[in-house]
């Protein structure tokens, strides 16, 4: 399998956090990396300091570089889409039969020296030495807080009604190292992988070829949030698997760009959220399932300050129902095509 990876980092008014972003990627002992920051209409500083470190640095050149500045924001799946679709196999042509992965960074992300080596290599692993490498069609990395040792994301879970959380947010990085019991060996969790519900896009990889194949994220999640959960749910239900590396570990500055528990955050958090319930469930499956458990969730857990956010939701997924469930069959028959390669 190519080795080679197209990094993408789409920005937005990300001036205090991209050149460390920067930074931490030129530092990296994988080198064999070209790499695309789309800027989505920064109102700050954020292009000038991408270009003066440009400027600055040795590793990075024409050859491996390439700044997309937007006049607007069009948010994070079309920025990555346009980047992968526009640019990639539009004027680096020659470039796409090199690309083996495509990795996903945010601007508040900054990379220990081996992470891009070590979640590359997660893609290569076999559970035994006589058998194929595991099908991986997605991997994440351990994310640490920016500043403290303990855990943002160390892979993602999903309730019925949508709801996400990230597995072990809050706990002590050094508790990781403890070991855990399994068919009576105690192993250490850092030295292994594990399946997962989703990734987060804030550092994410899968392989190229297939984010192409499946026509890359669904541009309908604007501006944020929900895109890669519904890569993720598309990629399992094709048979792949969806992991996360321990051994891969990076520090993000969470809520960067949207304020996380803002009233733009529910918005856009609670729009996409039911979206991807109707587009990525059966009929049986929303009533069954999304439906009680979103009423449970009303009833016991929601706060008055997602009120709004969650009726407004309900109404605009309401109108584009109809868009929607076209989505919904479009994703199906590429699914049935990429499960016959």
């Amino acid at each position: 399998m190519d080795n080679k990876s197209l990094i993408v980092i789409v920005t937005y008014n990300s001036q205090d956090f991209i050149e460390n972003c920067l930074r931490s990627i030129t530092g990296q002992n994988y080198k064999d990396w070209f790499l695309v920051v789309i800027d989505n209409g920064s109102s700050d500083s954020s292009v000038t300091k991408i270009r003066e470190f440009r400027n600055m640095s040795s590793e990075i050149t024409s050859s491996n570089f390439k700044l997309i500045t937007l006049k607007e924001n069009i948010g994070f799946s079309r920025a990555v889409n346009y980047a992968v679709f526009n640019f990639i196999s539009g004027k680096k042509k020659s470039l796409e039969e090199e690309l083996g992965f495509l990795i996903l960074l945010n601007p508040d992300i900054y990379l220990n020296r081996n992470a891009l080596k070590k979640i590359i290599s997660t893609f290569s692993v076999t559970e035994d030495r006589n058998l194929p490498p595991v099908r991986i069609g997605v991997a994440g990395g351990l994310i640490l807080d920016y500043k403290k040792d303990t855990i943002q994301h160390l892979g993602g879970r999903v309730s019925p009604n949508f709801i996400t959380s990230h597995i072990g947010y809050g706990k002590r990085y050094e508790d990781l190292k403890g070991g855990y019991r399994n068919k009576g060996e105690v192993q250490n969790i850092m030295e292994s992988i594990k399946d997962v519900g989703y990734v987060t896009g804030a550092f994410f990889a899968t392989e190229f070829k297939l984010f192409k194949s499946i026509g890359g994220f669904d541009s309908g999640y604007r501006p944020a949030y929900f895109e890669e959960l519904d890569y993720c749910l598309k990629i399992r239900r094709s048979g792949w698997r969806v992991v996360v590396t321990p051994e891969s570990i990076a520090r993000h500055f969470e809520g960067a760009s949207v304020e996380k528990f803002s009233r733009n955050f529910y918005r856009y958090y609670h729009k996409n959220r039911v979206r991807c319930a109707i587009i990525n469930l059966g009929f049986l499956k929303f009533l069954k399932k999304f439906f009680p458990s979103e009423l449970n969730w009303l009833r016991n857990k929601v706060t008055s300050d997602q009120i709004f956010p969650i009726f407004y939701a309900y109404f605009i997924n309401f109108v584009f129902l109809p868009y929607n469930l076209i989505i919904k069959l479009k994703n199906h028959l590429i699914l049935n095509k990429l499960e016959l390669k």
